[in-house]
């Protein structure tokens, strides 16, 4: 019979545990159907608006928040680089270390999105399953290999915009016409 032996000390995880998430996007309608999908799958989610209401909900919080799904609908991606800058670069240190999903419409930004501090990006148009998996994903990364993640991030999109430029010439002329 095999003898199991426990630990002395339980082992913490270097990500965080909670279940709970802030979704902000400043168009209801879409900030509630992600976390209609968010809570499909366990998840404790509160529907933000703006980047000023999410600094003060997370602030608020007696128990900690997992990370932001950031979404910005209408006003598009740039909206959601200043939240990340203003988490990344609030006087609360609590806030600096916020896990954030970008999610884009402009696959152009990628880049300034992972240098701002963004954890993960995801592109629309998405599938509800990949949105769980980015979530996942970004809030299970160890704290030691987020900083390695998005410099990896940035490699491999430059990489693919390479190969995109390089495979993409755009409009040939002959004699004049374009083709």
């Amino acid at each position: 019979m095999l003898r199991r032996h426990k630990t002395e000390e339980p082992i913490e995880p270097d990500y965080p545990t909670s279940r709970r998430l802030i979704i902000v996007d400043d168009l209801p309608e879409a900030g509630h159907l992600l976390g209609q999908l968010l809570r499909r799958v366990g998840y404790e989610v509160a529907e933000i608006g703006d980047h000023p209401t999410a600094i003060n909900t997370l602030l608020d919080q007696p128990e900690p928040v997992a990370g932001v799904v950031a979404s910005f609908t209408t006003a598009g991606t740039s909206a959601g680089l200043r939240l990340v800058d203003a988490f990344r670069n609030h006087h609360r240190q609590e806030l600096n270390t916020v896990r954030v999903l970008l999610i884009s419409d402009q696959p152009r930004q990628q880049i300034f999105c992972l240098q701002a501090g963004a954890d993960a990006i995801l592109l629309r148009p998405f599938s509800g399953d990949e949105l769980v998996e980015a979530t996942i994903a970004m809030i299970t990364r160890p704290e030691s290999e987020r900083v390695p993640y998005r410099r990896a991030m940035v490699a491999q999109v430059k990489q693919q915009q390479t190969e995109e430029s390089d495979g993409n010439l755009g409009p040939r002329s002959v004699a004049g016409q374009f083709v």
